[in-house]
């Protein structure tokens, strides 16, 4: 399996995505859905960084593509076709629809191929047909095609922050891309924000990015009570981000003085701040870091990231600061 990110929006932060890239890591886009992407998935394969890359050619809110679309798909395909040839170590796939309601797709995906040779055609349903001659992709938390031995995943759709991490990672354990996608690669505050496409600020930042990369890891042991939720990423609701964005919030019914994150030798690694209501009757408690940047001080430490969460003194539970524990948003 590769690890991939699925930097849909890429036009809207090129720079930033390109400085942050990680090595060995493919990666995604649109084509134009957000502006022309050629240029600038140019200058992120030009870093020798990323050994496949997925473009997704076309999207339609309504999921309708068919034969109009045909001209537009062997344009950009050509398009693709002479970015491949230009980085012949890069696996260039192509995606003619992303996320299409057509039955018999081959029809499109061959044309992808008639017109980029050099490219690997890849079929993305919605509520499509999959494809027997071309490798699929699935996204959110739909399963891998039957009988199908390799296919491609994204979270595309579903934020990886707030799913189950480890589970969506057995179930496709047989992909050979695995994309991350969070909702800030299109833009947007969360997976509900429905601002109009051109209107769109709220793009990722060096954080986020780094904290998607290590989901990669395993988050290892993790056990909190019911009726308690570790948000690694706590919500976004402006742009810039507010200063306790993207970082770990605590929800639990019980009203503390704090709660901690301690090491098995005792040491404290973390301190939240002081109780604050939550909307259902319990309350919240928020960090002032990043949950990856509080796993990688807890392996400092004990060697590990899990920790014990402590509340007023008291071992209530076991959490990977960077990943999302108690329950998970489809």
């Amino acid at each position: 399996m590769i690890w991939g990110i699925d930097y849909l929006g890429l036009p809207k932060f090129a720079d930033l995505a390109i400085r942050e890239h990680p090595e060995g890591w493919g990666a995604g886009c649109f084509a134009v859905t957000f502006g022309p992407a050629l240029a600038h998935v140019d200058r992120l394969l030009a870093t020798d960084r990323c050994p496949v890359f997925r473009v997704q050619l076309l999207w339609s809110d309504a999921h309708q593509f068919g034969d109009a679309d045909i001209p537009e798909v062997r344009r950009l395909a050509r398009q693709y076709e002479a970015l491949a040839r230009k980085y012949p170590g890069v696996r260039m796939m192509l995606s003619p629809f992303c996320e299409h309601n057509l039955r018999a797709p081959d029809k499109y995906l061959d044309i992808v191929k008639q017109e980029a040779p050099s490219c690997e055609p890849i079929n993305v349903p919605w509520q499509g047909g999959f494809s027997a001659n071309y490798r699929n992709e699935v996204h959110g938390v739909k399963k891998p095609p039957a009988g199908s031995p390799q296919h491609l995943y994204s979270w595309d759709g579903t934020s990886c922050v707030d799913g189950d991490v480890e589970a969506s990672k057995r179930l496709h354990s047989n992909a050979e891309v695995y994309f991350w996608w969070h909702p800030a690669m299109n833009g947007r505050l969360n997976t509900n924000d429905k601002t109009p496409r051109p209107q769109r600020k709220a793009f990722p930042t060096s954080e986020l990015i780094d904290s998607i990369i290590y989901l990669s890891r395993a988050a290892g042991e993790v056990k909190i009570p019911r009726n308690y939720l570790w948000k690694s990423h706590a919500d976004r609701h402006s742009t810039p981000p507010e200063p306790r964005a993207y970082k770990p919030v605590l929800i639990m019914p019980p009203k503390a003085r704090r709660a901690e994150l301690v090491a098995d030798n005792g040491q404290v690694v973390a301190v939240s701040g002081p109780a604050q209501p939550f909307n259902d009757g319990r309350f919240r408690y928020y960090w002032s870091e990043f949950g990856y940047q509080i796993a990688e001080k807890a392996v400092r430490i004990h060697g590990k990231p899990a920790c014990k969460l402590v509340v007023d003194g008291k071992a209530v539970g076991t959490v990977n600061p960077a990943f999302r524990a108690g329950s998970f948003r489809d």
